[in-house]
């Protein structure tokens, strides 16, 4: 190799402002007219009701809710936090680094059973 060849490269990464760490239950997507990949990622939860009507108590407080008053959706919501567009290759390694880091998971799992087995105590 010739020597004004770097033989490595430091990679900085840096959180955008817009950085923020989300919970994800699954994704939704597809593949874009352009020949991409499209996947929102998303939370599920039960509806946030959107009115709530409640007593007020002889003595000016929050009472019991009106239940049969209440505004709201029903069913589940899937709240979509973000999307991301990559290629395939970027599809493609993304799958391969999630199968490394879901199989170090196990493996972990599985020393802490045996750990967890190992100090028992013997009845």
């Amino acid at each position: 190799m010739s020597e004004n060849v770097p033989t490595s490269v430091p990679f900085h990464y840096i959180k955008s402002n817009l950085f923020r760490v989300v919970h994800t239950d699954g994704a939704v997507g597809n593949v874009t007219p352009g020949g991409l990949i499209f996947i929102g990622i998303y939370n599920e939860r039960v509806p946030i009701p959107q009115v709530m009507v409640h007593e007020i108590t002889d003595t000016g407080q929050v009472g019991s809710e009106r239940a049969e008053e209440r505004v709201g959706k029903t069913g589940i919501v899937r709240e979509i936090d973000f999307g991301a567009v990559m290629s395939a290759e970027t599809a493609e390694h993304l799958v391969t680094w999630l199968r490394e880091k879901i199989d170090l998971v196990y493996k972990l799992r599985k020393t802490a059973e045996l750990e967890k087995e190992k100090n028992a105590p013997v009845q």
